[in-house]
């Protein structure tokens, strides 16, 4: 089905882009280079649906959204190339059904067009005028340019205004308790109780009291009545951290508290009601605790909600030096963030397997040891190089150990600046290939054809190695 779409963004390269995607998916295009002709106009023409860019001569995207959505009834695609969390949520409360962040591929393009018209033809959206505009003043303290920081964005805006129970997955340090604050305050629970806990770091005989309260002679020392905090957060939200960990006992009656709402203090019969949002957070594997038994296949579904996961500051390291200027800019003595080329190049060199939690230690610790100089390399902490614990004691130390091998190899290696056109990659194999097909081979009992399966390789090229290493 044609439908005709409205695009108004002051650049023409977007503009041009936007229209040949959408011509060759059939559709026409309108373009509009501010949000005043834009909203003429919308005026005079009957759209499906509109991108409206943030960042416009005159009147601003933000501003002008709730007018579109008025004048033409339609979704709006909000586009940005200030991809922050405030701008997302002040997107998606204002009416937004959906928002780009510069510079976006034609396939998300394509995805977020589908998507909308697709509600377009067969949901018959209603038209609700949009909601109050809100303030988008203040800080979350959320700080990411990266692709993958953006996702998380859109998500927390998209989920924020729901009652739907979230789940934020990923390692320590990488901001779960953020997201989860961050989903709380936009919330319409956001004038109600925020309560943050992590059951697992209580002792295990009081966990269940300290969730579900307990009455007077539950047990010993129970010299009264008492709330849990699922009563105390009634009407708000409650962020349960290090999920994973819960025992099972728990599991099961916070299963009953999603499913029903119900409860029952320790020592009661009675139930009683809570209406809680429950957003949970972990750096377990769930679904490998699922296949061990240690966690309730039914528990993750009625949690996973929405899942929201932060990856590693590893995989996105250019949301380094914008996190820095950020710790640097908050702290109470005046620091300068301009950073030398060296300082950049040392900050994105690093693992920061302690994720933005080891690298804001890190710049407060550089900041302080400069008091008031621009910071050098000599100002950071040395390097840790350890590798996060993922929650399985075994994954841990078998990954540990030949990672920390490789990077004091490749450390080694680099230092060495006596050949020009050494090829590393080569050397590498030219020191570790041997031990690995000697322990594959004891492995097999010198079944060449079993160990050759097992490296991936062909047999004769097994062969030709075991000759070249002396392996014969």
């Amino acid at each position: 089905m044609q439908h005709q779409v409205l695009i108004v963004d002051d650049e023409p390269a977007i503009c041009w882009a936007l229209e040949k995607t959408l011509t060759g998916e059939g559709h026409s295009a309108t373009i509009a280079s501010s949000a005043e002709e834009g909203l003429q106009l919308a005026q005079d023409h009957d759209f499906s649906m509109a991108f409206l860019d943030v960042r416009l001569p005159g009147m601003d995207g933000i501003e002008a959204l709730p007018r579109f959505i008025e004048l033409t009834g339609a979704p709006i695609v909000i586009i940005t190339a200030f991809g922050d969390l405030e701008t997302a949520v002040a997107a998606v409360k204002n009416g937004a059904s959906d928002y780009l962040t510069k510079p976006f591929r034609l396939e998300d393009v394509l995805q977020v067009c589908r998507r909308t018209l697709q509600t377009v033809e067969h949901a018959n959206a209603t038209e609700a005028g949009p909601e109050k505009p809100v303030s988008t003043s203040g800080s979350t303290s959320m700080v990411g340019t990266s692709a993958a920081m953006q996702q998380v964005f859109r998500q927390i805006a998209l989920v924020a205004d729901s009652d739907l129970s979230v789940l934020i997955t990923g390692e320590t340090g990488t901001g779960k308790e953020l997201v989860a604050a961050a989903i709380a305050r936009h919330s319409c629970r956001s004038q109600k109780p925020y309560i943050v806990t992590a059951p697992v770091a209580l002792n295990p005989e009081l966990i269940e009291s300290e969730l579900f309260g307990h009455v007077k002679g539950a047990f010993t020392g129970a010299i009264a009545d008492r709330e849990g905090l699922f009563e105390q957060a009634d009407g708000g939200t409650i962020l349960l951290d290090e999920i994973g960990d819960l025992p099972m006992r728990i599991q099961v009656k916070l299963l009953r508290v999603l499913e029903s709402g119900e409860f029952s203090r320790v020592g009661e019969v009675r139930s009683r009601v809570a209406n809680v949002r429950v957003i949970a957070a972990t750096n377990r594997d769930l679904v490998k605790a699922i296949a061990k038994g240690e966690f309730r296949e039914d528990l993750y579904h009625r949690l996973s909600g929405m899942q929201i996961h932060l990856p590693p500051l590893r995989e996105r390291s250019e949301d380094i030096l914008p996190l820095c200027e950020h710790f640097l800019s908050r702290l109470t003595t005046p620091v300068s963030v301009d950073l030398s080329d060296e300082m950049v190049r040392e900050l994105r060199s690093r693992h920061w397997y302690g994720n933005i939690r080891e690298l804001k230690n890190a710049v407060e610790h550089a900041a302080v040891v400069a008091r008031g100089r621009p910071l050098v390399v000599e100002d950071l902490p040395a390097n840790a190089g350890y590798r996060p614990a993922t929650g399985d004691a075994e994954d841990d130390v078998v990954a540990a150990t030949p990672n920390l091998v490789v990077e004091a190899w490749v450390q080694h290696e680099l230092k060495q600046d006596d050949s020009a056109d050494a090829n590393l990659h080569a050397k590498f194999l030219d020191d570790f290939e041997p031990a690995l097909m000697r322990r594959v081979l004891e492995h097999t009992g010198g079944n060449r054809a079993k160990a050759a399966e097992i490296l991936g390789i062909h047999r004769s090229t097994l062969r030709e190695r075991c000759k070249e290493y002396g392996l014969d």
